[in-house]
């Protein structure tokens, strides 16, 4: 069962074809400390003979083999990762320190399902300002990162520290909605109107995993969506 889950997620992650642009194959390295992290898928994965050219990857997958990589859903908390999904965001507890080097190319699809409430999302291959997000998507009001160092989350929108791929981030929706990943720029932004500064994120995200379901992030999914 658990090598089936391994061939659906190569199959996943490479359905999606890129053009153009997108070809070149571009490296990240987020950086997997010892205890919980919040990282991100944010590569179209590399792909030779139907294996993934990255140890990067193959480290997640074997961590969600494990059963240490959880995603969040709002009504039912955190489940166990049974696909991958670029731009998603998801916990991963490691056993120890490593870089996650990540090659992949530019995913051709730009954009993210929004849900109403508190959603994980990775940035892709570009490092976005979180003030963008906020002036570009109205329906965002929160968003905070993992400071591990201090074992806590930060605040984005008060540091002002740019998203960066590889790594994930809550962000709160106030009803269902689309991220657009283009058209953002790893540039501070200029002032804009006082009535859309945002100095900070204007909720609390939910905490770390500590219990988990058995359910899988599939199976949470198939009965959630199909209820709306």
């Amino acid at each position: 069962m658990r090598k089936l889950v391994i061939v659906t997620v190569v199959l996943l992650l490479t359905s999606i074809s890129a053009h153009g642009d997108h070809d070149e194959v571009k490296t990240i390295i987020p950086v997997a400390y010892q205890g919980w992290n919040l990282l991100g898928w944010s590569l179209q994965p590399y792909v030779t003979n139907d294996t993934i050219v990255s140890s990067g990857y193959n480290a997640i997958m074997y961590a969600a083999l494990d059963n240490r990589v959880y995603y969040f859903e709002e009504q039912n908390g955190y489940t166990i990762a049974d696909t991958f999904i670029i731009g998603e965001g998801f916990w991963m507890k490691s056993s120890t320190t490593v870089p996650l080097i990540q090659q992949g190319k530019a995913p051709a699809i730009r954009t993210h399902i929004l849900y109403e409430g508190w959603n994980m999302i990775s940035p892709l291959e570009e490092e976005i300002h979180p003030l963008l997000l906020v002036y570009s998507h109205p329906i965002i009001d929160s968003i905070w990162g993992w400071d591990f160092p201090n074992y806590q989350y930060k605040d984005m929108l008060a540091t002002q520290e740019h998203l960066v791929p590889g790594y994930g981030y809550w962000m709160y929706a106030a009803h269902d909605g689309i991220l657009f990943y283009d058209g953002f720029s790893n540039q501070t932004p200029p002032q804009a109107p006082s009535k859309v500064v945002v100095p900070r994120s204007q909720r609390q995200p939910p905490p770390p995993p500590m219990y988990v379901g058995v359910k899988t992030w599939g199976e949470i999914k198939g009965e959630g969506r199909s209820k709306r």
